[in-house]
C-alpha cells in the first residue's frame, strides 16, 4: 500500500490578516485583524485598534479606514499585542490581499520596536485571484470577495481579513486541492518567507 502524501496527513490550516494604517511611514499600524481557518470555516479570529508611534494621522488614511487619532489615543502600542499576534502567525501560512503592503507594515513594526523575528510563509490573494478568476473587472479585495458571494465592511481590518480568508477557501473549493501549498503550486506561485530587514526604518518627522 502506498503511504499517504504529507498533505493528506497534515490538517489544513492557514491565516489571513489585514492592517489599517494611520500615515505613510514606519510604525504606522492603527488596527489589525487576523483570522485562522481550517479551509472550511474560521476557527479563530483576533482584532484590535493599535496606537501608532505618532498621532499625526494622514487625511487620506483616515478617509479610507475611518480611524482617527482620538480612536486610538488610549490604545496600547504594537508591542503590547505581540504575543497574541505571534502565536497566531508563527509557523503557519499567511495570506493578505496585496501582501507586500501588509508584510511591510508588520516588518516595520518588528524592526521599529525591536521585536523578535517570526517565522512563516505567505501568499497574496491578489495574485491568486488574478490566476483563478481572470474575467473579473478588477481584483480589488471588495470586487473579488463580493463576486464570490461574500459581503463585508471594506477597510475594517477584521472584515478584510475574513474576506481574504474566504477567497482562499473558495480557491481551494474550486480547484479541489488538498492544501494551500498545492494551491499555490497549481497557480504557479511560490510561498514567500517573511523576513525583516533590521535597522533600516526610522520614524518619519
Amino acid at each position: 500500500m502506498n503511504s499517504p502524501l504529507p498533505s493528506e496527513n497534515k490538517p489544513l490550516k492557514y491565516a489571513a490578516l489585514d492592517f489599517e494604517t494611520a500615515y505613510w511611514g514606519p510604525a504606522n499600524a492603527c488596527s489589525l485583524g487576523i483570522v485562522v481557518s481550517n479551509g472550511k470555516e474560521i476557527v479563530d479570529e483576533w482584532y484590535h485598534l493599535i496606537r501608532p508611534m505618532t498621532l499625526k494621522f494622514d487625511a487620506g488614511c483616515m478617509k479610507v479606514n475611518g480611524i482617527h487619532p482620538e480612536d486610538v489615543a488610549e490604545e496600547e502600542p504594537f508591542p503590547f499585542f505581540w504575543d497574541e499576534i505571534a502565536r497566531r502567525l508563527e509557523g503557519t501560512i499567511v495570506f493578505a490581499h496585496n501582501a507586500r503592503f501588509d508584510m511591510g507594515v508588520l516588518a516595520s513594526a518588528l524592526d521599529f520596536y525591536h521585536l523578535p523575528d517570526i517565522h512563516f510563509r505567505y501568499g497574496d490573494t491578489v495574485v491568486l485571484s488574478r490566476k483563478l478568476w481572470k474575467d473579473m473587472e478588477n481584483h480589488k479585495l471588495n470586487t473579488v470577495a463580493e463576486n464570490l458571494g461574500f459581503s463585508f465592511n471594506h477597510h475594517q481590518a477584521l472584515d478584510d481579513a475574513r474576506a481574504c480568508e474566504y477567497i482562499v477557501r473558495k480557491a481551494l473549493e474550486e480547484t479541489g486541492l488538498p492544501s494551500v501549498e498545492a494551491l499555490m503550486k497549481e497557480t504557479g506561485q511560490n510561498l514567500k518567507r517573511f523576513a525583516v530587514k533590521r535597522g533600516e526604518r526610522k520614524l518619519a518627522t
